[in-house]
């Protein structure tokens, strides 16, 4: 069991045995909720945005009093803020022997080896924000600083989708209803994972594009990768598909490379020629006994028949196509944290009664057994075969021909 003393957050991490019953028990609290959120979307009328709003806020209240966390990535923002507050680089290696009580409980969180920040500027600028002003109310107000603000841009979302996505006011309705009620995006927020953050962001750019500001919104997505990278996939996404948004897209996207630079040189030198390949909870995960050539091979075999059910419906102007051009993506990544889903379900308010929306909803359920190796034992061989069945079953759900929505 890893713990550190006298933590300001007990992150459950390595507990072996101990660790099941929080986590089985946080586990089945959004299975529950899951049920009823399935219910919601599948209703003909949708529920009303206010309605989403509240349902929403106290699920973040009820996540919040819950007295563990699964995922030490609060602790990694604040160090970095605390790094660049200090002068050291945050996209490289803190040194072991660091004196500051924030890098140090990172470090702990992580047995000496938090990784380099994968964050863009804007983030690292964020964090240096918070860990500076409220340094003198000590390090659980520096790391609840970071669940307030994905908190509060979770629920920022919820309107913002309503806002930003296409259709008549039901379909908007159950896009918004789509986001905030999704309980695994829920608890990540409450996390404090800069994902809803950089979302927000994203959606606010859409919704100056539906305000006919075309290059302004362009670049406000482009620029969101500032804070994390998915948003210059939606930058370009956008200008394949609206012409008048390229200069923004193009602009937005130039600024956030060069300001990023920090980012691509650390990842380049500090994370590519040490990083280890340890697929878990994934489709790769599945294949991993076979040798790393075969589950690479096998992800991407999965990936191109994906790619290409995607450009056929996007040649044919379905929206479900981005859904499953998001799939094919996610079947590429090694290690799909549950936070990571909350793009998938971004992409499912696309289309959220087809099947891709549905696949994609319900592996973002899935994802939360990604927890499993971190909170209680990296699982033997045949039980992480087991996990990677069991996290990527719901792709099972694209097998059968179907008209699409």
């Amino acid at each position: 069991m890893t713990v550190a003393p006298s933590a300001p957050l007990v992150v459950v991490s390595n507990w072996g045995t101990a660790g099941v019953p929080l986590l089985g028990g946080v586990l089945l609290a959004l299975a529950a909720s899951a049920i009823a959120y399935w219910r919601v979307l599948r209703q003909t009328y949708p529920v009303a945005l206010t309605a989403v709003c509240l349902a929403a806020a106290v699920a973040l209240a009820a996540a919040w009093f819950v007295p563990v966390l699964f995922s030490s990535d609060v602790y990694a923002y604040a160090a970095y803020g605390e790094m660049a507050r200090i002068g050291l680089n945050p996209y490289a290696l803190a040194p072991v022997d660091a004196a500051d009580a924030l890098v140090r409980a990172a470090q702990v969180q992580w047995v000496t080896a938090f990784p380099i920040c994968l964050y863009g500027p804007a983030f690292v600028a964020l964090a240096r924000f918070f860990v500076t002003t409220l340094a003198p109310l000590g390090p659980l107000a520096q790391l609840d600083a970071f669940r307030a603000a994905a908190s509060a841009a979770f629920l920022l979302c919820v309107p913002l989708a309503y806002s930003a996505y296409a259709g008549d006011r039901a379909q908007r309705l159950r896009a918004a209803a789509t986001i905030g009620l999704n309980p695994a995006a829920i608890w990540c927020a409450a996390e404090g994972h800069n994902d809803a953050i950089a979302l927000a962001v994203v959606l606010a750019g859409f919704v100056l594009v539906r305000r006919r500001l075309l290059n302004a919104g362009a670049a406000v997505i482009a620029l969101s990768s500032m804070i994390k990278p998915p948003g210059i996939a939606a930058a370009i996404g956008l200008a394949i598909v609206e012409r008048r948004t390229r200069l923004g897209a193009l602009a937005g996207i130039a600024i956030a490379v060069a300001l990023s630079y920090p980012l691509i040189a650390g990842v380049a030198t500090q994370l590519a020629p040490h990083g280890t390949y340890a697929p878990q909870a994934s489709l790769q995960a599945i294949f991993r006994p076979l040798g790393a050539f075969v589950s690479c091979a096998a992800a991407l075999a999965a990936g191109a028949l994906l790619a290409r059910r995607s450009v056929a419906l996007l040649r044919a102007r379905l929206a479900e196509g981005w859904i499953w051009l998001g799939l094919a993506a996610w079947v590429l990544v090694p290690n799909p944290y549950p936070w990571y889903g909350l793009w998938l379900v971004a992409l499912a308010g696309l289309a959220p009664r087809s099947r891709a929306g549905a696949v994609a909803i319900l592996l973002s359920l899935t994802a939360l057994l990604r927890y499993v190796p971190d909170a209680i034992a990296l699982p033997s061989p045949p039980l992480a075969v087991a996990l990677g069945i069991a996290a990527t079953l719901p792709l099972l759900g694209l097998c059968y021909n179907e008209r699409p929505a």
